[in-house]
């Protein structure tokens, strides 16, 4: 990509050899062509210059698709796997999304490459990742997300910052059930054409938007289209390097049997492939090094103290049906009670208060304040937004909604909006913060953050969140399920 460091100095002979490796020569006939290749080709490959891939035909069937959020997910999350299969199964790795502008690159803060090349290179590393696995490589035509927040005409070295400073911004956010349902459509239309034996699907382990969307995608369209699927065997993988999140696994996993669809768990021994799998991984050189991911992959695949890796699954039983998400999300179960009784009284609330603090932010601004004048058609709607978030809100408010920046450091600008919020009895006030749920790192100091904003607006309802956009999620999702 950018790197201008070396990694070899061929000599003229070696330069000849090179030229002739064109992804089609067997190891057999570049040593033909070129005496001694073969102990040429093994250096380059000890080196990751190039790959040699295994001579496999794979039968027609049984056939097993693996639908991943990303391309790289399905090799990290079930490489192993599906090394076993190769060879004895035909296997086709289908993709969500396509079109990108993210490489490791770009947390570097170097140059901004062009979101059609990169996306030519991302794919061209999936084709050769699937064909070290034994399978195909195919791709849906969809957007990563941080495009489908800005699009890539709004992307410059000011937005690179923005994105540096905070990633999650950009990705961490509650997935859109409508896009989740346009998702399965597309997913339905493919599955149809290739018509799998066995299914594997993501579980949506962390935060990212993209990993719950491709989740509540997949189990939409089980749930529409079972009897076009009768008796297939359907898996969800735990993603790494997600799966570091167990309780994360065990809170889906309890959720979705609450709501009829049992989840089983079981795992798969990896230990004998698990070196391939490292070396399938590191294809994905515009992602990340493989040095810098392959301590979390041990820890995700480490079963026991003896040395063994293993990849986790859960057998899906039963009929197929989408929980809420703010359920099945990690850390919204405080803003879920919050936001239900909230519901209730929201066509009395005659005004709603939103402080962002400097380390929240909004998400889907345009979206999110249409949905806060649809929830409260009769509240006077107030937000109040530091300098460093104002970015964000493009667009400002609207009839009903009025945005204020908030300008100057530290806590004096703010106490204008606490005091107007402090007057506004008994409305609520939604206060945005990174902080806002306490799992995690400190959660004590969290708490006492809370504790402390919940008394500096006393006698009424105080509800903190991250984003705006999870707030008006679950807000959303608790008026559909009242109507």
């Amino acid at each position: 990509m950018l790197s201008r460091h070396p990694l070899l100095e061929l000599t003229p002979e070696d330069v000849l050899l090179y030229e002739s490796v064109d992804g089609r020569k067997t190891v057999a006939e570049l040593e033909k062509m070129h005496p001694g290749a073969r102990d040429r080709l093994l250096r380059w490959w000890e080196a990751a210059i190039v790959e040699l891939i295994p001579p496999i035909t794979p039968p027609a069937r049984p056939h097993l698709v693996v639908i991943e959020p990303h391309m790289d997910d399905a090799a990290l999350s079930a490489g192993g796997r599906l090394l076993h299969r190769r060879g004895r199964w035909r296997m086709t790795i289908l993709s969500v999304v396509k079109w990108s502008n993210f490489t490791s690159y770009l947390l570097a803060k170097r140059k901004l490459l062009d979101v059609g090349d990169l996306t030519e290179l991302r794919q061209q590393e999936s084709i050769l990742a699937a064909k070290l696995l034994g399978a195909e490589h195919r791709c849906l035509d969809w957007t990563d997300a941080p495009l489908r927040l800005w699009p890539a005409e709004h992307w410059s070295n000011k937005m690179v910052e923005k994105f540096c400073r905070s990633p999650q911004s950009f990705t961490c956010l509650f997935p859109n059930p409508r896009d989740a349902s346009m998702l399965a459509g597309r997913l339905m239309q493919d599955l149809q054409v290739l018509a799998p034996d066995e299914l594997w699907i993501p579980m949506g382990l962390g935060d990212h938007i993209d990993h719950r969307t491709t989740r509540n995608a997949c189990v939409m369209m089980l749930a529409e289209a079972r009897t076009r699927f009768p008796n297939i065997p359907i898996v969800m993988y735990e993603e790494v390097p997600y799966a570091a999140y167990v309780d994360h696994a065990a809170q889906i996993r309890a959720v979705f049997g609450n709501s009829g669809t049992r989840l089983i768990r079981a795992a798969e021994d990896i230990t004998d492939v698990f070196g391939e799998k490292l070396r399938v991984i590191s294809v994905y050189a515009s992602q990340f090094k493989g040095s810098y991911m392959e301590p979390g992959i041990r820890k995700c695949a480490a079963r026991d103290s003896d040395g063994r890796f293993a990849e986790v699954y859960h057998r899906v039983e039963g009929e197929p049906h989408l929980p809420p998400e703010s359920r099945l999300a990690r850390n919204l179960a405080a803003l879920e009670r919050e936001v239900r009784a909230l519901t209730v009284k929201r066509a009395t609330c005659s005004r709603v208060t939103v402080i962002a603090l400097p380390s929240g932010h909004l998400g889907r601004w345009k979206t999110d304040r249409e949905s806060l004048v649809t929830a409260f058609p009769n509240a006077d709607l107030r937000v109040y937004l530091p300098e460093n978030l104002a970015w964000q809100a493009e667009g400002g408010g609207n009839g009903q909604l009025r945005l204020e920046i908030v300008k100057g450091r530290g806590w004096r600008g703010w106490i204008g909006p606490i005091r107007r919020a402090l007057f506004s009895l008994p409305n609520p006030t939604v206060v945005l913060w990174s902080g806002a749920y306490t799992s995690g790192r400190l959660p004590k100091i969290k708490k006492l953050i809370n504790l402390l904003i919940t008394s500096l607006l006393p006698f009424r309802q105080v509800l903190f969140a991250r984003t705006l956009c999870d707030f008006c999620g679950v807000l959303s999702e608790q008026i559909e399920r009242r109507e």
